[in-house]
């Protein structure tokens, strides 16, 4: 099953913009994602890799398939789902 890990911060103003889009898909059943803080989950984004937030990783089965860095619209986002 796929699952996005999107990873985040409160402090964050890009991610402030993209959070509700990534509730409604979330929300919606488009994908379920899972919400991360960055702040509170450094040995998860160093798991990961993670560089720069909002970044949104797309798993399934346990892989990684693919990964996008910064605030997107909600049409990038699906796109970015349905590959």
């Amino acid at each position: 099953m796929r699952h996005i890990l999107y990873f985040t911060a409160e402090w964050c103003n890009p991610c402030k913009r993209v959070r509700p889009i990534a509730e409604d898909l979330n929300r919606d059943g488009v994908v379920k994602i899972q919400f991360i803080d960055a702040d509170d989950n450094g040995e998860l984004c160093r798991k990961f890799e993670i560089k720069t937030i909002p970044t949104f990783i797309l798993i399934e089965d346990g892989q990684e398939l693919r990964r996008i860095n910064g605030a997107k619209t909600k049409e990038q986002l699906e796109d970015f789902i349905n590959g």
